[in-house]
């Protein structure tokens, strides 16, 4: 019975304290006969209900302050690690902004040298011309008979008259592309293997050669020379470096056939059929040649797509000597030789000139010299030039389309 009292007593003051009531108020002992006794009791009973209480909690409040000193713990490392975590971060950030200045370096590097590798091979494009001039160049000037010296140009060898030393050291004294490169620069533009070429007024044969290498044993040359010495020399160049595609004519051409005095000149090059400058007049010699119109020796199964023109004053007689092939040929093209003093002799203004190949659809563009670039130009822009060549090409065809700018 003791031990139900003691029991009952612990629950009452668990009770007592888990609900907070306030302590019971002592009554006198003179209020109640034996009430002394049971508050002894109910103290000694709430007494041991405290000791119980704490017996029954402290292993909870041991396991509560253990995990709160493991929860400290844990923060605490927590905020290590964290800290640790910015740091590595900070680190892995500066490497990586380091590897990206390693990174644009290498870039950089790579673009310098693919551009270093783009100039190394542009190189050859750049010496390669300059390194074959010179080997061209450095080849002598050889007198390949009593008649005749061979001089290396670019399209192979050219035979100048031993009599005409002046003229001789011109050719050899110029690049390998000739005495007028412009011009041979716009031939092998507009030319490609098998076209078909006139050669009007060839001389030794300068330009008559680049044609040739150009347009290939599947091409043809017709190339016209009334003078003897000049035709000669070209004969000998022809033969020399196996152009067989090329045929030579001993006449002049003009508007109409006809036979007419040819007035060789002393100097290279300005014979004509017209009368010679004063200070060539007299000391030259004539001779009776062949005058052939260009539409009767070019039959119309030919094709014909350059004719270049070099006549000293005749030029319009050539013109007019070959509507056939202007119509027949939409997109040929013609070089002709602008000489003001030439025309002045003829009694042709320029500006006639100039409309005598307007009236068949040409378009004219001067050939600068040395670099062949052309620009549209008229008989306005040329008071002052000596003498020029000038491309025709009608507008819209293949022709004006390749010329040199």
């Amino acid at each position: 019975m003791v031990r139900a009292d003691l029991t009952k007593g612990i629950r009452q003051g668990m009770m007592r304290r888990e609900t907070k009531e306030p302590p019971a108020v002592p009554v006198p002992a003179e209020a109640v006969g034996d009430v002394p006794r049971r508050s002894l009791r109910g103290r000694l009973l709430g007494r041991l209900a405290d000791y119980a209480r704490r017996y029954l909690t402290s292993s909870v409040e041991h396991r509560l302050t253990l995990a709160l000193a493991e929860l400290g713990a844990i923060r605490q490392q927590l905020a290590l690690d964290l800290d640790q975590a910015a740091h590595e971060r900070a680190e892995i950030r500066a490497r990586l902004d380091g590897f990206s200045g390693v990174v644009e370096d290498a870039a950089a590097q790579r673009l310098h040298f693919a551009r270093l590798q783009v100039a190394l091979d542009g190189l050859p494009a750049l010496f390669g011309p300059r390194l074959d001039e010179l080997e061209i160049k450095a080849r002598p000037l050889i007198a390949f008979d009593d008649a005749s010296y061979a001089i290396r140009l670019a399209d192979g060898y050219a035979m100048v008259p031993r009599d005409q030393p002046v003229f001789a050291v011109m050719v050899a004294n110029a690049t390998s592309g000739g005495l007028e490169p412009g011009t041979r620069r716009v031939l092998q533009s507009l030319l490609d293997p098998g076209m078909g070429v006139a050669d009007v007024g060839a001389n030794v044969g300068l330009l008559t050669l680049a044609c040739a290498v150009k347009v290939g044993p599947h091409g043809k040359v017709f190339a016209f020379e009334p003078e003897p010495g000049p035709r000669a020399q070209l004969a000998k160049t022809l033969h020399l470096n196996g152009l067989s595609w090329v045929e030579v004519f001993d006449c002049a051409i003009g508007a109409a056939q006809a036979e007419a005095v040819f007035h060789i000149s002393p100097v290279i090059g300005h014979s004509s059929l017209y009368r010679l400058p004063d200070e060539e007049h007299g000391r030259g010699r004539d001779i009776e040649v062949a005058v052939q119109r260009l539409d009767d020796v070019v039959s119309p199964s030919q094709r014909l797509d350059v004719v270049k023109i070099d006549v000293e004053g005749a030029e319009l007689d050539v013109l007019a000597g070959m509507s056939r092939l202007l119509t027949e040929n939409h997109d040929l093209a013609v070089i002709a030789e602008f000489g003001p003093s030439h025309l002045a002799r003829v009694g042709i203004a320029p500006t006639a000139w100039f409309k005598a190949f307007a009236a068949h659809g040409l378009e004219p563009f001067e050939i600068s010299e040395p670099d062949g670039a052309c620009r549209s130009v008229g008989p306005e822009h040329l008071t002052t030039v000596v003498s020029a060549n000038i491309v025709f090409v009608r507008p819209g065809g293949q022709a004006i389309a390749r010329l040199p700018r």
